[in-house]
């Protein structure tokens, strides 16, 4: 199953995400021209991430499943 989640900094006022998820997800912040500026993996016991890169307009936030793990259910992730 394949699961891809984009955000726009406008969709962040807390710059946090929640993950639920059974799986490992990986989230990268590019910027406009695919440049990743920050990166790392959630862990499925722990829920709430803070992103440590202050957003700009140019950037998005793309959180994915890391690539061999096996999704049963979709992961749900929000902005804060």
């Amino acid at each position: 199953m394949d699961f891809t989640v984009r955000f726009l900094p406008a969709d962040f006022s807390e710059n946090r995400l929640n993950v639920l998820s059974l799986v490992k997800l990986s989230l990268q912040i590019k910027e406009s021209d695919g440049t990743v500026i920050e990166e790392f993996e959630t862990n499925p016991s722990e829920k709430s991430y803070k992103i440590n890169t202050e957003l700009t307009p140019t950037m998005k936030v793309e959180v994915s499943v890391v690539p061999n793990e096996v999704i049963e259910f979709y992961p749900v992730v929000t902005a804060l």
